[in-house]
């Protein structure tokens, strides 16, 4: 009875033993297959974190140099005080003109002659912006009473004075001057002009204008005329 009863214990104790070893043998792998399992899961969530801790520093970094880059551009643009001033305008002194209009005669040469045609062309030089000398070559046609034309050609120098200055588009002006007039017959006879006008300029360098001027002859039967035109002038 007793040798059953150890018989029977003893089986119980190497089933428990055999059980023990199962599990210990079923298990270690198991848990080893886990372990192997979590390795990639933490090396991805490491690698995660670096790669988002070196996201965080270039974005730090960019952001430190777009701060610096904006303070290295506004240290760069000039203040308002020390702003050098501009220049009003990168226009030449010189200008060119050509005008274009009607003759008409004065006095005892109207008797003689009717209105023609004339023409003005010549160079302008500002001494100021309001103050400026000119040389003009002009050749003015007058109709004669019974038919044909006579010719008149002027070289003249003038003074013009602008009334207004540079900043104003439209300019009023009054001119005048004396020179040499040469008859068809190539007689020189000294004369002068004087008159007045308005410049627009369309541009700091192109302009539109128009001019009046009275024309007095030092010829024997008293050569009088005005012209009025209108031209176009260019300043470079």
């Amino acid at each position: 009875m007793n040798r059953h009863k150890l018989t029977q214990r003893n089986l119980e104790i190497d089933t428990r033993a055999k059980i023990q070893i199962l599990l210990f043998v079923i298990f270690i792998p198991l848990l080893a297959i886990t372990g192997r399992a979590q390795e990639p899961e933490e090396q991805a969530k490491d690698e995660d974190r670096r790669q988002s801790a070196q996201r965080f520093a270039v974005a730090g970094i960019g952001n430190h140099s777009g701060s610096l880059w904006t303070r290295t551009i506004k240290s760069e643009e000039p203040s308002s005080g020390d702003a050098s001033p501009q220049p009003g305008s990168d226009r030449s002194n010189f200008a060119v003109f050509a005008n274009a209009g009607v003759a008409v005669p004065h006095g005892d040469f109207s008797i003689f002659f009717d209105p023609g045609f004339s023409l003005n062309t010549g160079l302008e030089y500002m001494i100021t912006s309001q103050f400026s000398v000119e040389g003009t070559l002009g050749y003015h046609q007058f109709g004669r009473f019974f038919g044909g034309h006579t010719s008149l050609y002027q070289v003249s120098g003038n003074g013009k004075f602008y009334l207004v200055d540079e900043s104003s588009k439209l300019r009023p002006f009054i001119n005048g001057g004396v020179g040499l007039y040469v008859t068809d017959s190539a007689t020189t006879h000294f004369g002068g002009n004087i008159g007045g006008g308005v410049l627009y300029e369309v541009t700091p360098r192109f302009g539109l204008q128009g001019a009046y001027n009275f024309h007095a002859v030092s010829a024997g039967f008293g050569l009088r005329f005005s012209t009025v035109q209108g031209g176009i002038r260019w300043r470079f």
